[in-house]
């Protein structure tokens, strides 16, 4: 009984770490993590909600042995330090899944010249997250598209968009497409991507004839 309680003591000090990690894996797009990268992970959460709570709480953790006036132990929680932990963990998760999004930290390891990396899975990613806006789709058939980015696929082997004020673009010559708009997935066979320009409030760019002639045949 007692290396249940035990077991059950160290799941509770654990939880604050992967708290943090899921709610990074769950609003940010992650390079693919192993079970063990995963844990990894977790515990270095943990290490940090550590080193920031228990200084202000008797450097005692949230969850340990008491002893009874009988000479007994039993478990004794700190609700207000597990409060404070996961407190921690939910602000400390969504601040580092906000940084990789936006690239904050790589950013300025690329300003200090110690890296040319992003945060991001892939080029794909860091194209429709950095640049986003009216873009202009051609396809193996020569056929192109224009409209404004709203959905995009997390990785680039996906290649899906979601386009709204989706037109079919020939020339000069546009044949809007009634609707919200056109979902294009991976069969569609993408070749280029010309992003036209973002703004907030889109307005309709002239149509660009973006040629496909001589690109590989590869997606």
């Amino acid at each position: 009984m007692p290396e249940k309680v035990e077991a059950l003591a160290i799941l509770f000090v654990l939880l604050p770490g992967f708290l943090c990690a899921y709610i990074a894996q769950s609003l940010a797009v992650r390079r693919k993590q192993s079970d063990v990268d995963k844990v990894i992970e977790a515990l270095i959460f943990s290490l940090i909600l550590y080193l920031i709570t228990l200084p202000h709480f008797g450097f005692t953790l949230p969850v340990h042995w008491q002893p009874e006036p009988s000479g007994a132990l039993r478990i004794a929680a700190d609700y207000r330090h597990l409060l404070v932990l996961f407190s921690l963990a939910v602000a400390l998760g969504v601040l580092y899944a906000a940084n990789i999004n936006h690239d904050w930290l790589m950013s300025l390891m690329r300003l200090v010249g110690v890296t040319e990396r992003t945060a991001r899975t892939s080029i794909w990613n860091d194209a429709f997250q950095e640049i986003g806006g009216w873009v202009q789709v051609g396809f193996k058939n020569g056929t192109q598209i224009q409209g404004w980015v709203r959905y995009y696929s997390d990785e680039g082997e996906e290649s899906s968009l979601f386009l709204e004020r989706a037109a079919w673009i020939d020339g000069a010559e546009r044949d809007e497409i009634d609707g919200p708009g056109i979902l294009l997935t991976s069969k569609a066979g993408i070749v280029t991507i010309a992003f036209l320009g973002y703004s907030e409030e889109p307005e309709l760019p002239v149509g660009q004839d973006v040629s496909t002639e001589g690109l590989s045949e590869k997606t």
